[in-house]
């Protein structure tokens, strides 16, 4: 099996799982709200223009997305104190509930995927998918 296969596969297996796990415990959401509601947890500062710019989309496409959730009571915005042009997202406790469940599927999917392996073979691939990573970035730019 070509390297472009096995990751491709993997890919899949993950994101297929995920999904499937996901859409069990909240089907109203779709993965595109998923990603969004996790990147306001990581991102500091979070803005709709800083979700855009992680998630690759169209601002407009990501702003209608945002309001949405918005709606949904899963996210809520301040003013932002450094630009009064844009707004600052936050969860809200259902929004929070819902980060923490999604954190529980990724935990089990994570357990699944590692329970024959040892820890030195996870540290292994880790190191070899951040070798992979950084050829593409350095190659890339």
């Amino acid at each position: 099996m070509k390297l472009n296969d096995a990751l491709f596969e993997l890919m899949f297996a993950v994101r297929s799982t995920t999904l499937s796990k996901i859409k069990s415990l909240h089907p109203e959401l779709s993965p595109m709200h998923f990603k969004a509601l996790k990147l306001t947890t990581k991102i500091s500062e979070c803005t709709g223009q800083k979700v855009a710019e992680k998630m690759g989309r169209d601002k407009a496409q990501i702003n209608r997305l945002l309001k949405e959730l918005v709606e949904k009571g899963l996210l809520y915005k301040t003013e932002n104190a450094n630009d009064k042009r844009s707004q600052l997202l936050n969860l809200t406790d259902d929004g929070k509930k819902i980060i923490a469940s999604f954190e529980k599927v990724e935990n089990e999917i994570n357990q699944l995927l590692v329970k024959d392996i040892t820890s030195d073979e996870l540290a292994t691939f880790i190191h070899i998918s951040e070798k992979l990573k950084t050829s593409l970035e350095a190659n890339t730019e």
